[in-house]
């Protein structure tokens, strides 16, 4: 894609969450968060796209290959843009998922994940951009999401 004369690098990633059931009266939603030992940073798990896939297929790629899980899409949350180290700029979109089937093996990746309590998910992220994208999920999602 271009943006006047600068070409974008497109990309997709995934806001998963599920349930944690503490006892019988919490529960808690938590997203999964990914360790990138090649940036030494926490993220949520996303990369570039591959010629011939569409943005919501990258996503779920990109998905299964840091964190070995399947997982079917949900709504849409927008996309950020960033400037990555070299100065070329990223627009990654990402999508609320589910994890449907997989489990988790270290990679070249993604060394570590964790599941993080939604209000706490803010104080992990190394990024900006995920934390607005975590922004973004809180207000489609409304105040009843940390109930």
């Amino acid at each position: 894609m271009q943006l006047g004369k600068t070409a974008v690098i497109l990309g997709g990633g995934g806001f998963i969450t599920r349930q944690f059931f503490g006892d019988l009266s919490s529960n808690t939603l938590e997203v999964l968060m990914v360790h990138r030992p090649k940036h030494q940073d926490w993220s949520l798990p996303a990369g570039k796209l591959d010629r011939g896939e569409d943005l919501a297929e990258c996503a779920l790629r990109e998905v299964h290959e840091e964190t070995g899980y399947v997982c079917e899409l949900g709504r849409e949350l927008g996309s950020v843009d960033y400037l990555d180290q070299r100065g070329r700029m990223h627009q990654v979109h990402y999508w609320e998922m589910d994890v449907v089937d997989g489990s988790f093996a270290p990679n070249s990746e993604v060394d570590h994940i964790m599941w993080v309590p939604l209000e706490e998910a803010s104080d992990y992220f190394s990024n900006p951009r995920d934390v607005q994208i975590l922004n973004i999920f809180m207000t489609l999602a409304g105040n009843n999401v940390l109930v």
